[in-house]
């Protein structure tokens, strides 16, 4: 699967240019913890996720592509707590992709959230490959769709990395606006999962990547 960021130190010219396309305005929402940190932080994952597009070994975009990458203003309303209920005994299963492939995930829970008052639910899976790497053990994959795809973001949906560990540690907490494109958006010739339709949303989700528009016609 591809789209796992790494860390990478955030130079500071890259950090402030990404700030500068930053809304201050913000919900009400927003009141509840420090925003300018928020978006300090969402700033530098996002520059970090940039730079590790081209600097990939695989690179599904050079440098001069960048122009091309677009993302929604940081917006707190999409940064929700969840709950999480992990499913015993899962049993593993192949998860189609673009390329006509499929790969092995195992289900490892289902995370409850809320939004603008309704209810909805989303499941979230382990790579069966990854959990024999001891970096990536407790990575936790979330491929979603929902009803921006094709008009504002990219149609066959977008992913969320989350961690087994921080969840434990630090509570549920969903944030799409980290929601980032598949490797498919950017060019072919990668096996980029289709999110199951567990995680198809019946509303919109105006909150991180939008569509690459540097894909040629």
């Amino acid at each position: 699967q591809m789209g796992i960021r790494q860390k990478i130190n955030i130079p500071r010219m890259n950090l402030f240019l990404l700030l500068t396309f930053f809304s201050c305005a913000g919900h009400t929402q927003a009141m509840a913890i420090d925003t300018a940190a928020y978006y300090e932080e969402i700033a530098a994952y996002r520059s970090g996720a940039i730079q590790s597009l081209w600097q990939s070994e695989r690179q599904p975009i050079l440098p001069g592509d960048t122009i091309h990458l677009h993302f929604f203003d940081p917006d707190i309303e999409y940064r929700m707590p969840c709950r999480l209920k992990i499913i015993r005994d899962p049993k593993p299963f192949e998860m189609a992709t673009y390329s006509g492939l499929v790969q092995k995930y195992i289900p490892y829970g289902v995370l409850e959230m809320e939004h603008q008052g309704q209810s909805f639910s989303m499941e979230v899976y382990q790579n069966y490959e990854l959990l024999k790497s001891e970096k990536y053990s407790d990575y936790l994959f979330l491929p979603f769709k929902d009803h921006t795809n094709g008009e504002t973001t990219y149609g066959g949906g977008r992913y969320l990395n989350l961690s087994a560990v921080e969840i434990k540690e630090e509570g549920c907490m969903v944030d799409f606006n980290k929601a980032y494109n598949p490797w498919c958006a950017y060019r072919d010739g990668f096996n980029c999962p289709i999110p199951p339709v567990a995680n198809h949303l019946e509303f919109e989700i105006r909150a991180g990547e939008k569509i690459f528009t540097g894909f040629p016609e």
